[in-house]
This record gives C-alpha cells, structure tokens and sequence, in this order.
C-alpha cells in the first residue's frame, strides 16, 4: 500500500515553509548507487540515510501502515487518496516539494507505476509541484515516457544524475531537467564534460535561502542544478 508523511508547511530550514512528502525506502530504485543495500562503492551515501530522517524518521514511516501514526501519534501516515486530496486543496500557484526522501511510486523498484504519478500530475493541476528521481531512463524507456509526460503537464521530475557525464546523457534525452550530486562543499559552478552549465544550488551558496524562496528545481530548465554531498558519508563522493 502507498504510504507518505505529509507536512502542510514544513519548517526545515531548507525547503522552507511549503508543503512536502516522504515516501518509504521501498520506493527507492534499483537503479539507485546511493541506497542503502546497493552494491555500489557509494552505496549509503543518500542523505536521506543521515540524521534524524533517515535514523529515526524514515524507518518509523518503514514500519508503520497508513492511517497509522508515530512519535505518540504526533505523526500520522497518509494514503494515497490522502495524499492527492492534499495536493488538491493547495492554493492555485502553490509550490510543493514531493520526497524529501523516497521516491515515485513503483510496483518492483524498476519501473515507475505510471497510473500513479499520472494521478499526482492530475491533482498537481494549476500548482508547482516538483520531485527527483534515480529511476533508470536510459534503458527504460517506460519511465522515459512517464516522466517525460509529467513534465509536459506541469509536475516537475527532476531526473537526478551521479555524475557529470551521467548528467549530460540525462539532458541529452531532453525529456526533463537534470540535477547531479557534488562532492561536499562544492560552491563554484561549473561545466560538465559536454559544456552545460552546472549551477550550484542556491541554499548552498546564498545564506538564508529555501526551495520556497527559490523555486529553481520546479521550473523546466536547461541549467543542471548541483547539490554538493551532505550527510554522514559525504566524503565518499570525490
């Protein structure tokens, strides 16, 4: 069953305050060299896995069933008609970050489960909701063409590459914008090895900024957006 935390107006420092989502490890693909359990040298490295998300708040969201609630009941665990009747009620221009952790929905952790994010596209109609995603769109061509479609119908999927050069094979299929992870404390922009401009992530590089006050990665765009490593084992990322 599709379960999601759900926060109305988030107070991390980094998104701001606009409504965001978590999703289960489940939905992480295997396409994935950052996950936990992948037999990827940078397997673990997701910062999702550090800190209180992914020591406390991720596994808690793991072990219990929607329409359940943790933390005393403090936190409770959404369906998905929940989620998409939040989603609804969002004000006209509203801007949305879905994941903070997790990924799209998937019924084998290969290919993305196309009637559900068409379902989050739908209820996305007439706001700015965006997302990442490590599914493979190389050489699955079935998750080219769902989230390629997103796009076109206003739910931005920003396909997340792990490195420059994946990066610019990922623009090059020209169906979504592109982001990359950087070795931690990177703050210059800079080229990947076909000439597009990586632009570091503005919460990076310009103090006081959030996704709320900056909105870059749910706009369609031709920039790569770079995220410099965070998290626990950052320094695996050279």
């Amino acid at each position: 069953m599709d379960k999601f935390l759900i926060t109305r107006r988030s107070a991390n420092p980094v998104t701001g305050p606009i409504m965001v989502t978590t999703s289960p490890r489940v939905t992480c693909p295997l396409a994935c060299p950052f996950r936990k359990g992948s037999d990827d040298p940078l397997a673990g490295l997701c910062y999702a896995e550090h800190g209180a998300l992914g020591g406390y708040v991720w596994t808690l969201l793991d072990r219990t069933p929607a329409g359940g609630a943790f933390q005393n009941g403090n936190i409770r665990v959404y369906g998905f008609d929940e989620l998409l009747y939040l989603i609804r009620a969002l004000p006209t221009g509203s801007l949305w970050r879905h994941n903070v952790a997790g990924d799209l929905p998937s019924n084998n952790k290969t290919t993305i489960d196309r009637a559900a994010l068409r379902a989050i596209v739908e209820a996305n109609k007439g706001r700015r909701g965006f997302t990442f995603t490590h599914y493979d769109v190389l050489t699955n061509l079935a998750n080219r063409q769902a989230i390629a479609e997103a796009n076109r119908d206003g739910f931005t999927v920003n396909l997340s590459a792990n490195s420059l050069a994946h990066a610019d094979a990922l623009a090059d299929l020209r169906i979504a914008p592109v982001t990359v992870v950087m070795p931690a404390g990177t703050t210059e922009n800079v080229r990947t090895p076909n000439g597009r401009t990586v632009v570091i992530c503005p919460i990076n590089t310009h103090p006081g900024t959030t996704c709320a006050s900056c909105g870059l990665c749910s706009r369609q765009r031709s920039t790569i957006v770079g995220f410099p490593a965070s998290g626990g084992l950052k320094h695996k990322l050279t």
